[in-house]
């Protein structure tokens, strides 16, 4: 086979830089230490950044705040603050996980106020499930745990902030499409409300 583009070693270049760019956010992500990682260019050349450079590409790619040590992670005290009270104030089981939902949101990069908002929406925050702890009408099935559920619908939620859907109007034809506006409406009002607390 021949790839013409592949022939010019620029390109080769750039391909093996951004492999090497995935490997590493790939490792930071699984919060596994980059000892060293190679990127072969061409024929016998091989670049081995140090860990040093290998810190700074990552810090430039990925915000800071997304690599961290899960254990001694404290998340933005006004922002629990504002889901617990929320929570609350609907008499929902799942105020006292207020720190869960703002520590998922911060690990997938998605709004600290949506799974929340979903929660109040598909189950009044957990009151009415349709599975056990499965307080957002998520798959088919229930979790062993809130905490559980909390961080599988992060995750989830974290794919679509991935394709470009970041607000409860994008979320909502994938989510809930046979009332998607009225969904994403009512997902919207719960994550203003939380805001203006």
């Amino acid at each position: 086979m021949n790839y013409p583009l592949l022939q010019n070693k620029k390109t080769l270049g750039i391909i093996s830089g951004v492999m090497l760019v995935g490997v590493m956010l790939h490792s930071a992500s699984h919060n596994t230490p980059i000892a060293q990682a190679d990127a072969v260019i061409s024929e016998g050349i091989t670049i081995t950044p140090s860990v040093s450079q290998t810190k700074n590409i990552v810090e430039e790619i990925v915000p800071v705040a997304y690599i961290k040590d899960a254990q001694n992670y404290v998340p933005n005290a006004e922002k629990v603050g504002k889901i617990r009270s929320y929570l609350n104030s609907r008499n929902s089981p799942l105020a006292e996980y207020a720190e869960e939902f703002v520590k998922a949101a911060d690990e997938y990069g998605i709004d600290y106020r949506i799974v929340t908002a979903i929660s109040i929406i598909e189950s009044g925050g957990g009151k009415n499930n349709f599975k056990p702890h499965n307080a957002w009408g998520w798959g088919k099935s229930g979790f062993a745990s809130w905490t559980e559920g909390i961080w599988a619908v992060s995750k989830g939620i974290g794919k679509y902030y991935s394709k470009g859907a970041t607000t409860p109007k994008w979320i909502s034809k994938s989510y809930c499409p046979p009332n998607a506006d009225n969904w994403a409406k009512n997902v919207q009002g719960v994550m203003n409300e939380i805001a203006s607390i």
